[in-house]
């Protein structure tokens, strides 16, 4: 009796051990959220095919990201409470919102050195326009595919970072739920 008690005790842990660590990863999960909404809310085009194909894979990325992580927060809180459960359908369309958000990610990654060799040319040569309204002009433009390659590449670490931590709660819930504990 002694064995079973402790041996209760120390699932109880264990399940109460993974229950926080989910609960800490989504309030740090929130602050991403918030951080990424944030830069995407300061996104804006140059006009530029390149320099906009790569913001725009960014942005795309970070509103699956921003999504993804709303919706499984959703579904753990599903998952622990006494109201209708996630079905398996939802953890499969959930999955594929995932792979979704790997390849805009991607899609981001393989434009960054272009758009950001783009930004960078312009940049140049706006400096070296010597009648002072094309200069103005190249020089805004200039400025504003330099803003696009800087969300890129403060948003790209955090999209990453937060697709990480998604799978890594997605993992846990998974091998808790095949064990057959409760959440």
């Amino acid at each position: 009796m002694k064995k079973l008690f402790v041996l209760a005790l120390a699932m109880f842990a264990i399940v109460s051990t993974a229950n926080a660590q989910i609960s800490n990863d989504i309030k740090i999960s929130k602050e991403r959220v918030e951080k990424l909404q944030s830069l995407c809310d300061g996104y804006k085009k140059t006009g530029n095919p390149n320099i906009d194909g790569y913001g725009d894979a960014v942005r795309d990325a970070a509103v699956l990201a921003i999504a993804n992580s709303v919706q499984l927060e959703d579904m753990y809180n599903r998952q622990i409470s006494e109201a209708a459960k996630p079905t398996i359908d939802e953890w499969v369309t959930f999955a594929n919102g995932l792979a979704k958000e790997g390849e805009c990610i991607k899609k981001a990654t393989d434009k960054v050195k272009a758009a950001g060799e783009e930004a960078k040319t312009m940049s140049e040569n706006a400096s070296k326009e010597k009648n002072p309204m094309k200069a103005g002009k190249a020089a805004k433009q200039a400025k504003t595919a330099a803003a696009v390659v800087s969300f890129g590449n403060e948003a790209t670490p955090i999209i990453i970072e937060e697709s990480a931590a998604q799978a890594k709660v997605v993992k846990e819930i998974i091998d808790a739920l095949k064990s057959g504990k409760e959440l």
